[in-house]
């Protein structure tokens, strides 16, 4: 069996460059058969993927290496195909994705349990979900609007991001914004609909549409989502003080801020979120464009383990 490997060697500030070639030595002494691409901007992750779908007539496995960035490309080249199964080595920043399927986060046990998955063909079902907005895609961690996206893209931004995480303390940029922009970021009234049932929030602060427990880097956003039960976990965070939203991201860690009567949960196939503001969005970290979104249980796609 011949493995395609996806590479983003910009990840993890170019690090994901030396940890492939790492990876690279190991395929070469277990004498196992690959080809390899790498992406040189954003957006070719989606174009290899696809391509090699493609051009692929036959099963195949696909690996990702790089973050939730890559991985979230990779997914939207494949997600039409039913042939392929999906790989992840996490080399990234977040690798919020090892996360959800209980992957090892660190390159090399991921790796090492990716080879015997291989040997031992040890798939399991993953749900994909599918978002129309002023873009469209799918997604496999999560969908959010608000105050994380705002939050998301204000990082993304920064040229602070890329210094910091030169010297291992990027979160520090995250900390820096969430500070400073609750402060300054304004809630909003939410109309969601979760399976043809409609709830308004007055005051809302952030929507996230999860697939599994976690995002931005650990957090347990949604704790008792599931990745392969064809449901979304939804999390609403309304009507909260500055102080106590403050407190939630220190709870979110370990899922406590569930427990907290200005969050609301819910469980659904099919997910619409709208708002009397255009609201920031993200899907896995990405930016996704203003508005209001359609988020719906797509389908599953096979996932070595």
């Amino acid at each position: 069996m011949v493995l395609y490997f996806i590479v983003n060697p910009s990840a993890k500030n170019e690090k994901c460059k030396k940890t492939w070639k790492k990876i690279e030595r190991t395929l070469r002494h277990h004498h196992i058969r690959y080809h390899v691409v790498f992406t040189k901007e954003q957006g070719d992750g989606t174009k290899l993927a696809q391509q090699i779908a493609e051009h692929t007539h036959e099963p195949f496995i696909l690996i990702a290496v790089g973050g939730d960035g890559t991985m979230h490309e990779v997914m939207n080249g494949i997600a039409m195909y039913d042939h392929v199964t999906v790989g992840y080595i996490p080399a990234g920043t977040g690798n919020d994705f090892a996360r959800g399927i209980k992957l090892p986060i660190t390159w090399r046990k991921a790796l090492n349990q990716m080879l015997l998955s291989v040997e031992g063909i040890h798939v399991d079902s993953y749900d994909i979900g599918a978002f129309k907005s002023t873009k469209q895609g799918v997604f496999v961690n999560n969908v959010g609007c608000g105050f994380d996206a705002h939050i998301s893209r204000k990082v993304n931004a920064s040229k602070w991001k890329q210094i910091l995480n030169r010297l291992y303390l990027g979160k520090f940029v995250y900390v820096f914004y969430l500070l400073k922009e609750m402060f300054l970021y304004k809630p909003t009234v939410i109309q969601l609909t979760v399976d043809q049932k409609q709830y308004t929030f007055s005051n809302a602060w952030l929507v996230t549409v999860a697939n599994h427990p976690y995002y931005g880097g650990g957090m347990k956003i949604a704790p008792f989502a599931q990745s392969n039960d064809q449901h979304f976990d939804v999390v609403v965070v309304d009507n909260i003080s500055r102080l106590k939203l403050l407190a939630l991201f220190v709870t979110v860690f370990w899922g406590g801020h569930i427990k907290m009567k200005e969050v609301h949960t819910f469980r659904g196939k099919y997910i619409h979120i709208c708002s009397n503001t255009s609201l920031p969005l993200h899907a896995d970290g990405e930016q996704i464009g203003e508005g209001e979104i359609t988020i719906s249980a797509n389908k599953q796609i096979r996932v070595l383990k």
